[in-house]
């Protein structure tokens, strides 16, 4: 029988975990993207050797997502929209938690950074899905490779448009100053 627990976090909370992605993100500015992304990576392949709980493993599946993300090369990001992504792995980069409970913080991290990363998330999903189904429809020849590579460019820009159209507006309906706060500290 599941049970169902949920905490609220205060101001407080969200500002402790604003103070450690800031920390975090400065100790990464003297690693490289490949460095930052490599990290996170340990981070996310330790999480997956430890036993946890649904919870801290749904988050760690963001954080896989962002990933793939980062290095998909059919989906190359700007230069802003790149930087947000290696901020919010930079989060990451930190070393292993010593112990499950450092997992559940880092999970909690996945949630506030992927709440941040939404729209980005969701245009990848879209992107990752459109491209699947593409390449079942998807005959050989190079014609076939040439309509694919400009068709797979249309969508990311669609995709990307509409991320950066709902990302805008997002940020102009935040409503607390935390929130606003949060989401501008490097997210």
């Amino acid at each position: 029988m599941p049970l169902r627990i949920s905490f609220n976090l205060g101001d407080s909370d969200l500002r402790h975990f604003e103070e450690v992605a800031q920390q975090t993100q400065a100790n990464a500015r003297r690693l490289s993207a490949a460095e930052i992304v490599a990290s996170a990576k340990a981070m996310l392949q330790a999480a997956q050797r430890a036993q946890q709980a649904e919870f801290v493993r749904e988050r760690f599946a963001r954080l896989q997502a962002m990933l793939e993300m980062a290095e998909d090369a059919d989906w190359p990001l700007g230069p802003e929209d790149s930087q947000r992504l290696l901020n919010a792995l930079a989060c990451f980069s930190g070393g292993e938690p010593a112990s499950g409970a450092g997992f559940l913080d880092h999970a909690i991290m996945v949630e506030l950074v992927s709440r941040d990363l939404e729209h980005d998330l969701a245009a990848y999903r879209d992107f990752c899905k459109a491209r699947e189904a593409q390449n079942k429809r998807r005959r050989s020849g190079a014609e076939q490779d040439a309509h694919r590579a400009e068709w797979l460019t249309q969508k990311r820009e669609e995709l990307q448009r509409r991320m950066h159209e709902r990302r805008t507006a997002a940020l102009d309906k935040a409503g607390s100053s935390v929130r606003k706060l949060f989401s501008l500290f490097g997210l």
